[in-house]
């Protein structure tokens, strides 16, 4: 549960009002209540819940009855020396939110590629031939006789300069980029935040009478008509029984419209009072238990019946309040 002090309360409060009891609890799902004439007599309840829109006056209630005001949703009770005590909220508080997940690691940065080509430029023009150098002088021409032997070689002439370099050669084109860096491992993912209580959803019933002559015959009709698949939940539904004369029996149950076995209901409570001018009675009955939603939309449905058959000429009003609220788990 989302809202255990909240559900500790109120289960103490049921188990105390169950001490009080001195009619039979109805069945879970489906009981009767023998109505008596309404007022507190030696064989009546001794004590009972109240509820309405505010909080209760001194002069409401006895000593050891309970009060719920339905509008702020607290209870109150037992009431002890003809004071109520201060109210104890029926309300879940709300979860807190979850942890943030710590930031991935950063990839690593790539290398860089330099632009410095490897390859040599084109190979530069051959220079110019040097001059020829210059003839050397004749010889003497010898006596005519005999065949002089032939004369010497001139030297050689003297090597031409160097001719000049030629130009660079035009720079070659530039390397491919070098490969990207690896990208850096992503950090794990944060821990989820834990569920909070999603508050309590309060809806009153559409007013309703029962008018017919023939006994077990009644209406119903759904309460809480969108019950989310695979949800859980835990409802309180109060109805409130009003007409002129008595009242006679009254049976009402529940169940889920699906007719899975989802819904557990604790045993009806019911109670009788009657107004200051004695011209009316009414008979008050409280269902409280879990859901647990199948697969598929679901809601509860209610039905009321008048058992003996004697709302024609004296029909039954109806009105009610139910809450709702959804939960994380059921144990």
């Amino acid at each position: 549960m989302k809202s255990p002090r909240a559900l500790i309360r109120l289960t103490s409060v049921f188990c105390a009002l169950s001490l009080f009891a001195v009619q039979p609890g109805f069945a879970a799902t489906k009981s009767v209540i023998k109505l008596k004439s309404a007022g507190r007599t030696a064989n009546s309840i001794p004590n009972t819940i109240l509820n309405g829109i505010s909080a209760p006056t001194k002069s409401i209630g006895i000593n050891g009855d309970f009060y719920i005001d339905t509008k702020n949703l607290n209870i109150y009770g037992p009431k002890k020396n003809n004071t109520w005590p201060f109210p104890i909220s029926l309300r879940g508080t709300a979860g807190t939110d979850g942890k943030t997940g710590t930031p991935g690691v950063a990839g690593s940065d790539g290398k860089t590629v330099t632009n410095t080509s490897t390859v040599s430029g084109t190979a530069g023009a051959t220079g110019s031939t040097g001059a020829t150098g210059l003839t050397g002088a004749t010889g003497l021409t010898g006596a005519t006789g005999l065949t002089g032997a032939a004369g010497s070689n001139g030297a050689a002439g003297e090597t031409g300069a160097a001719g000049a370099a030629g130009a660079s050669g035009s720079a070659g084109p530039a390397g491919p980029p070098g490969p990207a860096g690896s990208t850096g491992a992503t950090g794990a993912t944060g821990a989820a935040g834990t569920s909070g209580s999603l508050g309590v959803a309060v809806s009153d019933l559409a007013p309703w009478t029962i008018s017919t002559a023939s006994p077990g015959t009644g209406k119903f009709f759904a309460v809480f008509p969108l019950l989310q698949p695979s949800k859980k939940y835990m409802f309180t539904i109060m109805i409130n029984a009003t007409r002129n004369g008595y009242p006679g029996e009254i049976r009402a149950a529940i169940v889920l419209a699906s007719g899975l076995t989802g819904l557990k209901s604790s045993s009806i409570t019911s109670f009788y009072t009657k107004n200051v001018g004695v011209s009316s009675q009414t008979t008050e009955i409280m269902f409280h238990g879990t859901i647990s939603v199948g697969v598929d939309v679901d809601s509860i449905k209610l039905t009321v019946l008048d058992v003996s058959g004697h709302s024609l000429n004296d029909p039954i009003s109806f009105t009610g309040t139910a809450w709702l609220t959804e939960v994380g788990s059921i144990t």
